[in-house]
């Protein structure tokens, strides 16, 4: 049980098969396998173009730098502004075009029928986090149990664990509901 800490430094970058950008992990669980239950990540998507299917999973995907994406997705088209979760259904025929130029963005990936969810949070006081959670630091820097976290570093929250989440200045964090 417990918080770990998940610096920015520590993930490894690798490209998409189509080019388009990188990837970087954060957390998925269970680990080393391809059939997971949920994983988290930041990509850096350099140009336009599909994304991967992930039939039997639901996708939130948040723009967190850059001026936006527009994300067709079967045929609907939306318009996602930066700091705006989006979720849709992973396995949707998805393509992504990038009106205002390159973009970073966070993603979860869920089993379809398990919980999971993004919600952004200013943090201008202390904020109590119980696991099982993940938070990752979207703007400025703050404390996850005492361990500084500035941008884009993340922690999990172990399930039955209650950690206090506290800002360094301006700060805002994607607070991530995990199964």
């Amino acid at each position: 049980m417990g918080v770990t800490m998940l610096p920015a430094e520590d993930r490894v970058a690798v490209a998409w098969r189509n080019g388009g950008g990188v990837t970087r992990e954060i957390a998925v669980y269970p680990g080393g396998v391809d059939d997971f239950r949920w994983r988290l990540s930041i990509a850096d998507v350099g140009s336009d173009g599909p994304f991967s299917a992930f039939p039997g999973y639901r996708r939130v995907i948040t723009v967190l730098t850059g001026a936006g994406m527009r994300l067709t997705v079967d045929g609907a088209v939306h318009d996602i502004g930066p700091l705006e979760p989006f979720e849709f259904d992973g396995g949707a025929r998805t393509a992504c075009t990038l009106p205002g130029g390159p973009i970073t963005d966070l993603n979860l990936i869920v089993r379809a029928g398990d919980r999971g969810s993004v919600r952004i949070i200013d943090v201008t006081d202390q904020l109590t986090v119980t696991g099982p959670a993940a938070i990752v630091v979207v703007r400025g820097s703050v404390s996850v149990d005492g361990h500084p976290a500035v941008m884009p570093d993340a922690a999990l929250v172990n399930r039955a664990t209650v950690t206090a989440l506290q800002p360094l200045g301006a700060a805002s964090v994607a607070l991530i509901d995990l199964p």
